[in-house]
């Protein structure tokens, strides 16, 4: 059977339209671009550990972690890692098409990265990959640890209650939470948000970024985006809404020069919002805030 040809995330006439206005940019856009991307390219002095999750809601973490870690591999001047911890199809190796199943394991060779790379797959120049049973929370101390000082950025996709991603999660410089568009989701956010409120970690709300992915298209005919965002900006996060792109939707790998444009836009903030809070992160704390993008 032959491949299925991928579509485009937006419609060739409004692709038309907006390569015809293209050298038109003003100079507010291009101002707000190039600040993005010195967002994108901040340093630190050791690497940084971004837990993508689901929050429970079933979202599929796995392409919001492919389009983030594609970003920053192409803007930054280090290393990108990106862990496949979501057990679940599509695999993040589908999403960055690397076609090669590593696992992450404890006692790794972290001598050098020479020794580090052998175990990993190689998704593009300065991206790599590796997988991590979801279960297994013995392999972040002993497997993901010893080799994360090699990467300026270290994601970590997975879904909520696994062992692993939970030990990550527990001292991670960022979050993203990844949510679908539906009342549930929104309720299931707002409790997380007033529980951590409760106990007094207001740095992690603070340290967060949450993306409210409408994967299958108005899945929830009853959901209202504005009143969700304004909602969760009342407790200090932000929102970012990653509207239904036809690209993203046939689940297949991942081609940034296929994605809508409005995609585009939103991932760029996504990233750039989490490395901000990432490194100005103390240590053994976290990230959820979303910034609105409308298409």
């Amino acid at each position: 059977m032959s491949p299925r040809k991928t579509v485009h995330g937006d419609p060739w006439p409004r692709r038309f339209v907006r390569s015809a206005l293209t050298p038109f940019r003003s100079v507010s856009e291009i101002a707000d671009a190039i600040e993005v991307r010195q967002r994108l390219q901040r340093s630190s002095a050791t690497g940084r550990r971004i837990v993508v999750d689901d929050l429970g809601t079933d979202a599929d973490t796995a392409v919001v972690a492919a389009l983030v870690a594609r970003v920053l591999a192409h803007h930054r001047h280090d290393r990108v890692l990106a862990v496949d911890a979501t057990g679940r199809l599509p695999s993040l190796d589908t999403r960055l098409n690397t076609h090669v199943a590593h696992s992450l394991g404890a006692g790794v060779e972290s001598g050098s990265f020479d020794l580090v790379k052998e175990g990993l797959g190689e998704a593009a120049a300065g991206l790599w990959t590796v997988q991590a049973a979801r279960g297994d929370e013995g392999v972040y101390a002993s497997g993901l640890l010893p080799i994360s000082r090699f990467f300026g950025v270290t994601l970590v996709a997975g879904g909520s209650g696994g062992a692993f991603v939970d030990a990550v999660d527990r001292a991670a410089h960022a979050r993203i939470r990844v949510v679908r568009a539906t009342r549930e989701a929104a309720r299931t956010v707002g409790r997380s948000i007033d529980e951590l409120l409760r106990d007094g970690r207001r740095d992690e709300v603070d340290r967060s970024v949450i993306v409210v992915y409408d994967q299958d298209r108005r899945e929830d005919p009853g959901f209202d985006a504005a009143r969700v965002t304004r909602i969760i900006a009342e407790s200090g996060a932000e929102t970012v809404l990653l509207r239904h792109d036809r690209h993203l939707a046939q689940g297949t790998a991942v081609d940034t020069r296929r994605i809508a444009n409005a995609t585009h836009r939103v991932v760029l903030r996504i990233a750039a919002e989490a490395v901000n809070r990432a490194v100005e992160a103390r240590p053994l704390h976290a990230v959820t805030a979303v910034r609105g993008e409308q298409s």
